[in-house]
């Protein structure tokens, strides 16, 4: 006995097929959009990561920009520290070698002042001695860049005359030096010993 073979009607095979072709659409299309959903998160995400990465590099351009900055700043300012060093050295330098005389000149005084209390004391030849004696002394002092002060009949200067007395006179005008009792010394413009003077003060005209 031979089984039939059931074969599905015309409507029956159309209806099957058409519901594996909705199928099988609709499985298409969701594979689609999640294709689309993935792309448009991975791309989402590349555009956030270079967004960062954009920050970060605008960042680390600020900071190499003022740590450069500090950089030559402190370049500067080490540079004027050793101009100013160098300044120093040169103005002490040259000072050394103006004033290095100073000391033994105002030891030397004293026999330039031992000189003038010699002459007023001795006449004739002796004096003429003394004061060949003094001149030598005086070339050699001014050879070295040291000047005797001896303000008679100058005006009174306080920064290089120091006022014993104060008195009237008849011959020498208001505020001029009548006599000096010790004589002064400079070297170049510094003072080493202020000159020792008499000053006359008369009595202002009406």
């Amino acid at each position: 006995m031979t089984e039939d073979k059931i074969t599905p009607s015309s409507y029956e095979a159309m209806s099957q097929n058409t519901q594996e072709g909705v199928s099988s659409d609709t499985l298409t299309q969701g594979h689609a959009k999640a294709s689309d959903l993935n792309q448009d998160t991975s791309k989402e995400s590349t555009h956030a990561t270079q967004a960062a990465l954009e920050r970060t590099i605008e960042q680390l351009e600020q900071k190499l920009k003022e740590k450069d900055k500090e950089i030559q700043e402190q370049k500067l300012r080490s540079l004027a520290d050793i101009n100013n060093l160098q300044q120093r050295y040169q103005r002490e330098s040259i000072n050394h070698k103006t004033y290095a005389h100073q000391y033994l000149a105002k030891d030397i005084l004293d026999v330039a002042d031992a000189l003038d209390q010699a002459q007023q004391s001795l006449d004739g030849e002796q004096l003429k001695g003394i004061q060949l004696i003094q001149d030598m002394l005086n070339k050699a002092l001014a050879k070295h860049g040291i000047e005797m002060l001896n303000p008679i009949n100058e005006v009174y200067n306080h920064n290089e005359h120091e006022a014993m007395a104060m008195q009237p006179s008849e011959t020498v005008e208001n505020n001029h030096i009548i006599q000096v009792i010790q004589k002064g010394y400079k070297l170049k413009d510094r003072l080493l010993r202020p000159a020792r003077v008499i000053v006359a003060k008369n009595a202002e005209e009406n």
